[in-house]
């Protein structure tokens, strides 16, 4: 027990020194804080305070709560600690089996009503900053409620911290136990199909112009669900914004109403492919395909899909033959350079990704090439990460090409 609180109190000075940061970050920017837009930098300020700055007070409410059911039951509070991130109460009384119980669900009775609390509080804050800060302290809360303290107290068993050990001693208490799995399990489903739908997520924007035009068409989409182009420029905004649980589901809500929009596929298919593209995109991009894309750019994207899709799975062959087809597609043959910027970087993206099959199958010769083309339309576009990031490409490639001559030149 003692090595534990010695390990839980270096971690608390960890924490007191993150927090400090925090709250100074905060002071600093308080004015900015309270006006618009909710950019992403507020949005991770509101994300760390979440739990460097909320959890502390939680921990208190968490323990006060037990120390309460405690004294209910005509017991009392011999000992107790506190290190910021965790804390105890030691009882001493003689109890029953269901005043045990009690004593070990209030605590997180009282985490969850502290969650509600802070969400009550910011929830009408002119600021949209302090809302989503109430909104992601809440989920946090139910999180460490629900989820991450039940699975903490039963790791750690045998060192005295055993709450859920005890709300869950069937021998014991059979029916409050059982009535309390039923419910436990019930708030977990709702927590995980909530968080699903993005509902403690909002999107962060540039400008203040921004947020208020995303305002105005989340009004009109909510009037006219069948109008697809305000539905799928919705959605677009929200992922873009950071809100990827609440774009997916509106996406999916969208193709359970329309199941024949061949664009709402592909849109399904491209938020579910950001890291890599699974069996279940590929299967979406297919049905957007069959159900017929009629937009060049919307093909040529499709494309990309399978072609990552293989080169993924060292198909390189026919990677090189997907992305092939979206150059053709999509890139003009004549006066690719006078388009405006975000197509050109979407050329760029085409042969870079190319490139990366053609390297795959050890053609540095087509990769250079392809590269130099990306670099070309990231210029034209004027986006110096972009072209900077293509140019270490190059770099690479140039590289694996030296080796390779090197190589035979030995032979």
């Amino acid at each position: 027990m003692p090595a534990l609180f010695a390990i839980f109190n270096l971690f608390a000075l960890i924490y007191l020194f993150k927090g400090i940061q925090i709250l100074i970050k905060i002071r600093r920017e308080w004015a900015t804080l309270h006006q618009e837009p909710l950019t992403r930098a507020k949005k991770y300020l509101a994300d760390q305070a979440s739990f460097f700055i909320a959890v502390p007070p939680g921990v208190i409410v968490h323990e006060f709560f037990h120390a309460l059911a405690v004294w209910l039951v005509g017991g009392r509070i011999i000992d107790f600690g506190y290190g910021l991130f965790w804390g105890y109460v030691v009882p001493a009384g003689e109890f029953s089996a269901g005043q045990n119980w009690f004593i070990a669900i209030a605590g997180t009775i009282g985490s969850l009503l502290y969650g509600v609390a802070i969400w009550l509080l910011f929830r009408r804050s002119k600021a949209s900053s302090f809302r989503y800060f109430g909104l992601r302290a809440f989920r946090f809360q139910i999180y460490f409620a629900l989820l991450y303290y039940p699975i903490l107290t039963i790791f750690i068993a045998g060192t005295g911290i055993s709450d859920w050990l005890t709300i869950y001693n069937f021998r014991l208490t059979p029916v409050l136990s059982g009535v309390t799995a039923v419910i436990h399990i019930t708030l977990l489903y709702l927590f995980w199909r909530t968080d699903r739908e993005g509902r403690f997520e909002m999107p962060a924007f540039d400008t203040v112009a921004a947020q208020e035009d995303f305002r105005t068409l989340a009004g009109e989409t909510a009037v006219q669900p069948q109008n697809a182009q305000l539905q799928f420029r919705y959605i677009d905004t929200l992922w873009r914004g950071g809100a990827k649980h609440k774009a997916k589901h509106k996406a999916q809500q969208y193709l359970r109403e329309n199941p024949n929009s061949a664009t709402g596929w592909l849109l399904l298919a491209q938020m579910e492919s950001e890291k890599q593209v699974t069996k279940k995109a590929r299967q979406n991009v297919e049905k957007a395909l069959q159900l017929g894309l009629s937009d060049a750019k919307q093909v040529a994207s499709a494309d990309v899909l399978l072609g990552r899709y293989a080169l993924e799975r060292n198909q390189a062959a026919d990677a090189v033959n997907y992305f092939s087809q979206a150059i053709a597609t999509a890139v003009p043959s004549r006066d690719a350079l006078s388009q405006p910027p975000h197509e050109l970087l979407f050329y760029a993206q085409l042969y870079h990704w190319r490139s990366q099959a053609y390297r795959r199958q050890n053609q540095y010769s087509l990769a250079g090439q392809d590269i130099r083309e990306a670099i070309r339309f990231a210029q034209a576009a004027n986006s110096n990460v972009a072209a900077v990031y293509y140019q270490n490409e190059q770099k690479i490639i140039q590289h694996h090409t030296n080796q390779t001559q090197h190589a035979h030149s030995n032979v």
